[in-house]
């Protein structure tokens, strides 16, 4: 971790301790003074280009903070504004200017062009955070290449499927009818790009989720006494504390070795998002399941924080692609692109670490 990102981390944490986090769950959206402070601080924008208004760090400084935020469960659309649409925007010179955002993949999109008008009409599934969205920076796919268009979520033509997901944050639909665009321009980004990096997002936020878990319930272990003993004390809570243990590790050493690989080689760089994609997804409902078990009936209370950590961990492992998909594309690499299967195990190409 770089000085910088060990200070985002350390400034977040201080934020945190500032405005405390409900970790009741369903939970609702984390204080607003939370969200205020981030994007106060410059937090929201770390890795943006500073010609769009961004700090111009590196992708793994961003990370940092997404990092904090995620362990300490707290509820903020940093995730889909920081890293995704802002990073979008910015990567066609467009800033947000302090309007909070959300990002959407618009497959089979049409865009039509008017003079400087440009309206955009298809749907978009899967889209976190869209009640407190003020705009949607959304990625288009046309027979012409891919299109960023920046809309305002209360403009005419713009319908919102807003439910929520398993930790009560809205999540949900949208579909564009003619929707004029403040903002529209060509796309150096693909669907494809967008879709890795937003695997990469996942990953470290899984892996922070994950490490939170474990904390709590080797914490819990240690302190619930059953039939006279710690619970920790048991040799079948211990097995289980050891293989929540191991899986955890798995998935932060997996995010942790993509997010160093993320400013590297491409193709490593993919490659390694892959693979944490995989690790963490797969990992994720098995570290839920045995902390639950652990835990018992409390674990299930609405009051109790476990659920706020174990239904990110349900909720995020098929967000960008689940473990299933991301293996699929990885054995196809490997199997019709050519990747050295060996450069994957090692992160490296040519076998080079």
């Amino acid at each position: 971790m770089s000085d910088l990102a060990t200070e985002l981390a350390a400034a977040t944490a201080a934020m945190l301790a500032r405005f405390p986090v409900d970790l009741r769950t369903p939970g609702a959206e984390s204080g607003t003074e939370l969200w205020a402070a981030l994007l106060d601080a410059g937090f929201t924008s770390v890795d943006v280009p500073e010609e769009a208004g961004g700090q111009g760090a590196d992708l793994a400084d961003a990370l940092a903070v997404l990092d904090a935020l995620a362990g300490a469960g707290a509820l903020t659309p940093y995730a889909e504004h920081a890293l995704l649409a802002a990073w979008l925007a910015g990567n066609v010179g467009h800033s947000l200017d302090g309007a909070t955002a959300t990002v959407a993949v618009v497959d089979d999109a049409t865009v039509d062009r008017d003079g400087e008008r440009v309206r955009l009409s298809g749907d978009a599934v899967g889209v976190a955070h869209l009640a407190t969205a003020e705009v949607v920076v959304a990625l288009a796919g046309t027979p012409d290449g891919p299109v960023i268009a920046v809309c305002r979520c209360d403009c005419p033509g713009v319908r919102l499927d807003s439910g929520t997901d398993l930790s009560g944050m809205s999540f949900g639909d949208i579909d564009f009818e003619g929707v004029e665009a403040d903002f529209a321009a060509a796309s150096p980004i693909t669907v494809d790009d967008l879709r890795t990096r937003g695997a990469l997002v996942y990953a470290v936020a899984l892996a922070a989720a994950a490490r939170a878990v474990r904390e709590r319930t080797v914490r819990y272990a240690a302190e619930r006494v059953q039939f006279g003993r710690p619970l920790a004390k048991f040799q079948a809570i211990q097995q289980t504390l050891a293989r929540m243990a191991a899986q955890t590790t798995l998935m932060e050493t997996a995010a942790r070795a993509a997010t160093d690989a993320a400013s590297g080689d491409a193709v490593t760089a993919r490659n390694a998002i892959a693979a944490a994609k995989i690790v963490t997804s797969r990992h994720a409902h098995e570290v839920a399941a045995a902390a639950h078990q652990i835990h018992g009936a409390i674990g299930f209370t609405a009051e109790h924080a476990l659920g706020r950590f174990t239904t990110a961990l349900w909720g995020w492992s098929d967000r960008y692609g689940d473990d299933h998909e991301w293996a699929n594309v990885l054995a196809e690499r490997i199997l019709d692109g050519g990747v050295d299967s060996w450069d994957v195990i090692v992160g490296g190409r040519d076998g080079n670490a």
